[in-house]
């Protein structure tokens, strides 16, 4: 039996959108970031997608593509915070495996979760020392024996909770000598290039379809997703 058929779904309590309202941090560490920033964490039944945009996202007006960028906007793009993977809850512990990551670390991501209300999340680290609050949002609750169909042909992999959506689109093969945790000053235009290319997208249903309202790749922001072939996965 593959591996991910053996992870149980977490229950429909966990599922939504959920936008962090508070970061309080009690020493170093790199799985939380101090700087201000849009986070949000959509949970799927068994996947997940995180975004986590700064506040002070320079200027990208005239930007239409990645290969537009200059090397500061691309070493921008690469250093935000944004991944997506698999979630295992045991108890109150809860584990993010990250398969796809923009900017990785070292450090397993692994927390305590405590429910304080229905939509109202408290999240303590194990690995490292921080308290953050989630907060659910608004529509985003599962919604019980719909299936995520109008999602078919959307580019790359959409996960889905109620109206809102998280579309992630991998990265390609690195290039030969690309190493991901080179130190920053070393990576060359061919590598952040390649680094910045896994996007990140935070997507609202509306009457006329999907559209990204938040997204690591600006330029997507308040348009309509791909449309593309066959590699959907909707979870």
């Amino acid at each position: 039996m593959p591996m991910l058929e053996r992870m149980m779904e977490l229950p429909k309590r966990w599922q939504g959108l959920w936008h962090r309202t508070l970061l309080e941090r009690r020493g170093a560490g790199s799985l939380t970031n101090d700087r201000p920033a849009k986070v949000y964490w959509l949970q799927a039944p068994l996947w997940h997608a995180d975004l986590r945009i700064p506040d002070d996202r320079p200027d990208f007006s005239g930007v239409t593509s990645i290969e537009e960028c200059s090397d500061d906007q691309l070493a921008f793009i690469a250093g935000q915070e944004g991944f997506c993977g698999v979630t295992r809850v045991e108890g109150p512990i809860c584990t993010w495996s990250r398969l796809f990551d923009l900017n990785p670390g070292t450090a397993l991501d692994v927390a305590r979760m405590r429910f304080e209300r229905e939509d109202f999340i408290v999240e303590t680290g194990i690995v490292e020392d921080y308290t953050e609050h989630w907060e659910r949002v608004s529509g985003s609750a599962p919604e019980p024996g719909l299936l995520p169909a109008d999602c078919t042909g959307i580019d790359g992999i959409f996960l889905q909770s109620g109206d809102w959506g998280v579309q992630v689109k991998p990265r390609g093969d690195a290039p030969a000598g690309i190493d991901l945790y080179s130190e920053t000053e070393a990576r060359s235009r061919q590598h952040l290039l390649w680094q910045a290319s896994l996007a990140i997208s935070l997507c609202e249903r509306t009457p006329t379809g999907w559209i990204i309202r938040l997204s690591t790749h600006p330029w997507l922001e308040e348009q309509a997703l791909t449309v593309a072939g066959s590699e959907t996965a909707c979870a």
